[in-house]
């Protein structure tokens, strides 16, 4: 599991940074190109992604399975919304054939947040 909140960490401080500091540049390579009011909400999407090597920073170091529970549950959630919105934007043609790249990674982390939520699940001495 810490391995997965060391993964997740790193990924998103790359993408929350670079939203924040470059938003054109990172999103020039799946052919999406924005105006300043669309450069200024990629800015603020960066400050939220921002929060989530923060949540697993502190996951990683906790010893509560609550704490570590709640921060996969809340990768989940935002994983979950982003992958359809994502996948919605890929589909209708508004980002190149690299954008199957960020949907790829989105749904990878997703399944692998999954499979400890169905481990959290599990109810010992039951398969």
């Amino acid at each position: 599991m810490n391995i997965l909140f060391l993964a997740y960490l790193i990924v998103e401080a790359i993408f929350g940074i670079g939203f924040i500091l470059v938003p054109d540049l990172l999103m020039a390579p799946m052919g999406v190109t924005l105006d300043i009011t669309s450069g200024n909400f990629a800015r603020m999407l960066g400050s939220a992604i921002l929060s989530f090597p923060v949540l697993m920073f502190l996951a990683r170091r906790s010893t509560s399975i609550e704490f570590k529970s709640g921060a996969i549950y809340c990768a989940i959630v935002y994983l979950f919304v982003s992958t359809i919105i994502l996948l919605i934007t890929q589909i209708s043609g508004l980002m190149n054939s690299m954008g199957w790249g960020i949907v790829i990674l989105h749904l990878v982390f997703l399944i692998w947040f999954g499979y400890y939520a169905i481990q959290l699940w599990r109810v010992p001495g039951q398969k």
